[in-house]
């Protein structure tokens, strides 16, 4: 039930993104901010937002926004790991995703542990969307649909409920892309994304790393 809507919530932000203009238009500031309004439901460049340079490793060409977002990903994913292991807060997590009646006759209270979980993990989308954003330069008012999709898809091969198994599943999911572009062609890269959940589920429902929803560890 939550994740259904939380789809539903994306498609409705998304799409106020989308209506931006005519919103603008209706409070009489669509003069004031046309620049960012008239591109309502197009793509917007965000090229020049950071220089890129390179440098060479071997005969390898490396942009220095590569490094960027490969270092800031594992500080990332090191630093919510401790949290989710070490903190109260996150063994609180922990203890809702295994058995929530149990966790609240300990003290935990699973109303506002569940509402911690989605801003945290709206503020990592954030960082993730904004490392986004710097590598790609091009942005669009939904185009956050589907890389939420792809994400719940490395979180699926991995293993619902396994911090260290999305890692994994992200990487798997990424070099499975990749390697499908390159023998099938660029268009047919969310085909393979998509036909590799479908194979998970049929296969390895609870994923490379991950148990059973009711026994789920961050």
């Amino acid at each position: 039930m939550a994740l259904i809507s939380a789809i539903g919530a994306s498609f409705v932000l998304a799409e106020l993104m989308g209506l931006r203009d005519r919103i603008a238009g209706w409070v009489g500031l669509d003069d004031n901010f046309s620049e960012y309004v008239g591109k309502a439901r197009i793509n917007n460049s965000m090229a020049g937002v950071l220089d890129k340079p390179r440098f060479n490793i071997g005969d390898v060409g490396i942009a220095g926004i590569d490094v960027i977002v490969i270092v800031a990903a594992i500080g990332m994913m090191v630093i919510l790991d401790q949290f989710v292991r070490r903190s109260r807060l996150g063994k609180g997590i922990r203890a809702t995703a295994q058995d929530p009646e149990t966790a609240s006759l300990m003290g935990v209270n699973p109303t506002r542990t569940i509402q911690m979980t989605f801003l945290i993990g709206g503020l990592m989308a954030g960082v993730a969307a904004f490392l986004y954003m710097l590598k790609i330069e091009t942005t669009k008012y939904d185009v956050g649909f589907l890389l939420g999709v792809k994400a719940f898809t490395a979180a699926v091969l991995g293993g619902i409920g396994n911090l260290r198994g999305a890692l994994l599943g992200g990487l798997v999911l990424g070099v499975a892309e990749n390697w499908g572009r390159a023998l099938f062609g660029s268009e047919w890269r969310d085909v393979i994304a998509f036909v590799l959940l479908v194979l998970i589920l049929l296969v390895r429902p609870t994923g490379l790393l991950g148990e059973s929803l009711g026994k789920a560890r961050a």
